[in-house]
């Protein structure tokens, strides 16, 4: 029998070999020298088999016959569900050992000094075999498993074709010594693993273009900035690795933490925030931002996007649009007063009509930009709402006309769906002024008929309970994905010409006065649906007069 005193210490020597291959030649060095056995093989998981790595002494035909697993009788599952792996080597892999067999060990090994004694004895083996050991001759045989966190990921395998070179003090020898191999084995794969991941992950964060930080979400250190970032902040990497997100950040925490709850009322994944160059310039950036996990903590990763010269514009637009809502009041009420006035003072009658139409235009006109003044006052919160019960399906009856002519130039059909909208009954009751809701339901028609594609109808759907008033319209367009995050902000649009990129936003802002909502799906195969969600008849019954007593 061998003497395998010093192996364990043989194998902590081995650990140091970082190469695969060339640490697998050692162990088999190793296990001819220590075992003084003729033959020795190593078999490793790879695509479901478990086929040879590596062997030493063994003939090329029997290498070639025996390297294949997958060949076993399917009727017998592994462990993983697979059909059960062939011969004595897929026992040994699969778990299939009863440790009190004569054959078998605690750990799962198979040994045996004459395979002749083992395969004439009384009984038959538990499973088939091939027997392909025994045919060239080899009457000891020791077949170990590498396990893993309860998997197996190989097999050491040792032959000879003398009789009872290995007693249990051997095989338990080499179970330590796979034992070593297996860990050393794993760490090569999750080294290597992990070298893939890194290649990935600079390949993705720094080989790009797009501005990317690494934050530390406790403390605001940035943890990593790619290239693209430096070249936007101005500072080395060495630099911005220096710095917390406050150091760029020109809001203080708490506002930050403002900004992101409302980001996440709105439903959207990025943050609006103002960002302080190297230079001290500052820069308006929108950034998408999410847990990335890395080992041993979790961390922000956070994608950057310059936004300066959209922000600017919109704030121009916004100073253009107050100019306009204000200044043009005045003007637009001397022109009704005179219209008036010359209309009723003496003019031809042709005269008289046209001063008649002039007047008529500049009411409509002034009642545009008072409307568009309650809007702005919505928007910065400083509208008082004074709500009266309203009859939703006359008023989604009434847009309906309005909206037929649009609706037939793009050979569009429409169909309102719901209590009183089919003429019968009185439909549902929801509380609220009937002009901004008009006007909410006016515009979300009108960008439904808008995206529909030709041809197909626009539905619009009424439910109620006795908690809320629900309203779907449905077209079968889709949002364009640059639009989706931010579907509801103000000035999101699309290549949509003449597209302002308010009417969600406003939508939603007169139905968050009246305390309901607006959500929105959208998909290639669904189209987009937009949910209007109104408190219902319980709300209007608490604020009809006269049901309190004294």
């Amino acid at each position: 029998m061998p003497d395998l005193s010093g192996l364990d210490d043989a194998v902590r020597l081995l650990r140091a070999v970082p190469d695969r291959e060339e640490f697998l030649r050692s162990v088999l060095d190793l296990l001819r020298r220590w075992t003084g056995c003729q033959a020795v093989g190593l078999r490793l998981a790879r695509d479901g088999d478990y086929p040879y790595f590596t062997t030493q002494g063994f003939a090329a035909d029997f290498v070639r016959a025996e390297s294949r697993l997958c060949d076993g009788d399917p009727a017998q599952a592994s462990p993983d569900g697979r059909g059960a792996l062939a011969c004595m080597c897929g026992a040994v892999i699969d778990g299939r050992l009863d440790p009190a067999w004569p054959f078998a060990t605690a750990g799962g090994s198979f040994f045996t000094g004459s395979t002749s004694r083992l395969l004439a004895g009384p009984g038959e083996l538990p499973f088939t075999t091939r027997n392909r050991c025994n045919a060239a001759g080899y009457e000891t045989v020791a077949l170990v498993p590498l396990r893993v966190d309860g998997r197996c990921i190989g097999l050491i395998q040792v032959n000879d074709r003398r009789r009872d070179r290995l007693g249990r003090e051997g095989v338990a020898a080499l179970e330590r010594l796979a034992d070593g191999v297996a860990l050393v084995l794993s760490r090569q794969d999750a080294d290597q693993a992990l070298a893939a991941a890194e290649a990935r992950y600079r390949a993705m964060f720094s080989a790009n273009i797009a501005v990317k930080l690494l934050i530390d979400p406790e403390t605001g250190q940035i943890v990593e900035a790619n290239p693209a970032a430096c070249d936007f902040y101005g500072y080395g990497a060495d630099t911005m690795r220096s710095l917390s997100i406050w150091d760029i950040n020109t809001l203080r925490p708490e506002k930050t933490q403002a900004e992101m709850r409302a980001a996440k009322e709105e439903g959207r994944r990025f943050f609006r925030f103002t960002h302080r160059l190297a230079d001290g310039s500052l820069r308006e950036v929108e950034v998408y931002s999410g847990p990335v996990a890395f080992p041993g903590r979790t961390l922000l990763f956070s994608i950057i996007h310059d936004v300066t010269d959209r922000v600017r514009a919109e704030q121009a637009r916004e100073r253009v649009e107050q100019m306009l809502r204000h200044d043009l009041r005045s003007p637009l009420a001397g022109i009704v007063g005179l219209s008036a006035h010359l209309a009723n003072n003496g003019l031809c009658p042709d005269g008289a009509a046209m001063a008649e139409v002039i007047r008529e235009t500049a009411e409509r006109l002034y009642t545009m930009v008072e409307r568009n003044l309650d809007l702005l006052k919505i928007e910065q919160g400083r509208y008082v709402l004074a709500p009266e019960p309203v009859e939703l399906a006359p008023l989604l009856r009434r847009l309906e006309r309005e909206k037929a002519a649009q609706a037939g130039s793009r050979k569009l059909a429409m169909r309102f769906v719901g209590p009183g909208l089919d003429g019968a009954g009185d439909g549902p009751t929801v509380l609220g002024e009937a002009g901004l809701l008009a006007a909410m339901f006016a515009n979300l028609l009108a960008n439904a008929l808008e995206a529909a594609p030709a041809g197909t109808t626009v539905t619009v759907t009424v439910s109620e309970t006795v908690d809320e008033v629900r309203t779907v319209l449905h077209n079968l367009g889709c949002v364009p994905e640059d639009v989706r995050p931010r579907f509801f902000a103000k000035y999101a649009t699309s290549g949509k010409k003449g597209g302002t990129g308010l009417g969600a936003f406003l939508a939603r802002s007169v139905a968050r006065l009246h305390g309901g909502d607006i959500d929105m799906e959208t998909g290639e195969a669904s189209g987009t649906r937009l949910t209007v969600r109104l408190p219902g008849r319980w709300a209007c019954a608490l604020e009809a007069p006269g049901d309190q007593s004294d």
